[in-house]
């Protein structure tokens, strides 16, 4: 493997772990103030942030299989 490619896997890597704590971040931050708003308990932070963690585990899924799959085309041919 060579140095580029490894600065891409690690950077891809990277990229993903910032994307799952983006998402549920996000969905905490949203399910608080939808809270606020309605004045509950903190069911709808519970619940976006439940949310973003599933969604986060989807986009990583996605990212890494697009990543797989590009290897796989690519090492092939060689």
């Amino acid at each position: 493997m060579s140095d580029s490619k490894a600065t891409k896997t690690s950077l891809l890597h990277v990229g993903a772990g910032n994307v799952f704590a983006s998402m549920i971040i996000s969905g905490l931050i949203i399910g608080y103030f939808v809270d606020q708003w309605l004045a509950t308990l903190p069911i709808f932070m519970l619940l976006f942030g439940v949310l973003g963690f599933v969604g986060g585990m989807k986009k990583i899924h996605a990212l890494l299989q697009y990543q797989n799959t590009g290897k796989d085309e690519n090492d092939s041919g060689s």
